[in-house]
């Protein structure tokens, strides 16, 4: 089992989660709820950074117990703490049983070195996931090693709105999609009503800026494939980075027009996402680009306003909102140094069941990767909508990783680019930016260079792979991409 140095974990840094969806579930994490334990106690140890999926995980838990299993004994990290605990957890031979990848380094490298390890699962649980799990990404030498247990249809720019501010403007909050257009003249006659601005946003956060900017790139016609989060976003056919082509560009200025025409309340520039939510919710401004966990926060802080909540799919210059996202990785993993091998067969095996995806949905956090498993749920009819809008919009896009998993070493090779995308969205739209054409293009340079400088380093060492690698000319927006097309 090979230890991971520093330099080696900030060089991987890259690799670490970075989709909205997962910061989502991260930012509500906390601290350590139980004391982790040795591989070989009776019990299963667990350790996961998702603090909101206590009640599903809880159940599953209670489910895996009540059939006869052991008991489960889950720690709960921040996920600021996680990686350094598992890091120390591993110099000490003290891995738990179970642990979601925060190590800071792709899954590949933990399962190349024998960190982690395959499990069995039942019947049942194989025919539930045959058609999502993916070579590279779940399965490794054809033995499964993780599933999925959150859905790829899904984008962090979901249209949130006040629906009573909408109604007052002249608006219909149910309409589902939204033209670049009909955004506009909704912040207008927002404007116009006098009850408060149009829109509030997280500036201050520019990981969710990147985000924001790369789902409206898609929906306004750029097809990508992720190699590794929205800085591993290349174009399909060429394999290029492509951060300066024109959609990312007039999405950009799409948002500026917004701001230009003063419908951006001014505090954004140093709002987060958590702050910017909070001021939606207080009644200071109309809209809010966010996750489908905007429904599930909602509940747990503002129980009152959830009822008030309608939701539409991102703007788009014509209305349709089309994204896609490669294949959902899993996100627990078995420490192959463990005596639970069966146990954890059958734990992964439960995590596949409708029962658990129902558990999932419920919490009105990431979209369960059943997403049929909605409707039986107890949810906020904006949160149904919201899952119902990615279910006829968001799409399964090609994956490099899937089809040769020495493409996660190169990502983990290449150098951290600064400014990045959402800092360079942050400073444009701030004002601090002139020219942001030229500094995207900047960007895609330097990504391009530094990919080239890791595949030459990877293929010296004998690994087959090149920027072919990255080129999915077959592949068209709107389509998926699934597993019989590598």
């Amino acid at each position: 089992m090979a230890t991971i140095d520093r330099r080696r974990l900030l060089a991987l840094a890259v690799l670490a989660p970075t989709t909205a969806a997962t910061a989502a579930a991260c930012s509500r994490s906390s601290a350590p709820e139980t004391g982790g334990g040795d591989s070989g106690t009776a019990g299963v140890t667990w350790w996961d950074h998702f603090d909101p999926l206590e009640n599903a995980l809880t159940g599953l838990f209670d489910a895996f117990a009540a059939e006869g299993g052991a008991a489960v004994e889950r720690t709960v990290y921040n996920p600021n703490d996680m990686g350094q605990a598992l890091q120390l957890a591993q110099t000490s031979s003290q891995l738990p049983d179970v642990f979601t990848n925060l190590f800071g380094v792709p899954s590949t490298s933990l399962v190349a070195d024998g960190t982690v390890g395959p499990v069995e699962l039942d019947d049942e649980a194989q025919q539930a996931v045959a058609d999502v799990l993916f070579e590279g990404i779940h399965l490794f030498d054809g033995k499964v090693h993780s599933v999925p247990i959150f859905s790829h249809q899904q984008h962090s720019t979901l249209t949130w709105m006040n629906r009573e501010m909408v109604e007052a403007a002249g608006h219909d909050p149910d309409v589902r999609a939204l033209s670049w257009d009909e955004f506009r003249s909704l912040c207008a006659d927002l404007a116009s009503s006098g009850t408060a601005l149009p829109w509030v946003t997280n500036l201050a956060f520019s990981d969710r800026m990147g985000e924001h900017l790369t789902d409206l790139a898609q929906a306004a016609g750029q097809a990508l494939v992720y190699s590794a989060g929205i800085s591993g976003a290349t174009d399909p056919a060429t394999g290029d980075y492509v951060f300066h082509a024109d959609a990312f560009v007039d999405s950009l200025e799409f948002l500026k027009s917004l701001i230009s025409d003063g419908y951006m309340l001014p505090a954004s520039t140093s709002l987060d996402a958590r702050e910017a939510r909070v001021r939606w919710a207080s009644g200071d401004a109309a809209i809010f680009l966010d996750g489908p966990w905007n429904a599930g926060v909602v509940a747990g802080q503002f129980e009152d306003f959830l009822p008030n909540l309608a939701v539409a799919n991102l703007p788009s210059p014509d209305g349709e909102g089309v994204t896609a996202r490669g294949p959902a990785e899993g996100q627990f993993w078995w420490n192959a140094a463990s005596d639970q091998a069966d146990a954890v067969g059958e734990l992964f095996s439960l995590l596949t069941r409708p029962d658990f995806s129902a558990a999932l949905a419920a919490n009105m956090d990431q979209p369960p990767a059943d997403l049929d498993a909605v409707s039986s749920a107890d949810v906020a009819d904006s949160y149904a909508t919201a899952i119902d809008i990615f279910r006829e919009n968001c799409f399964l896009a090609p994956s490099p990783v899937a089809r040769n998993a020495a493409v996660g070493t190169v990502i983990a090779r290449m150098d951290e680019v600064r400014p990045n995308l959402g800092e360079i969205a942050q400073g444009y739209l701030g004002g601090d930016l002139d020219d942001a054409r030229s500094a995207l293009k900047t960007y895609s340079d330097a990504l391009t260079e530094e990919r080239q400088n890791a595949i030459d380093a990877v293929a010296a060492e004998g690994t087959e792979v090149s920027l072919a690698d990255w080129v999915f000319e077959d592949y068209r927006l709107g389509d998926d991409y699934d597993a019989t097309k590598y």
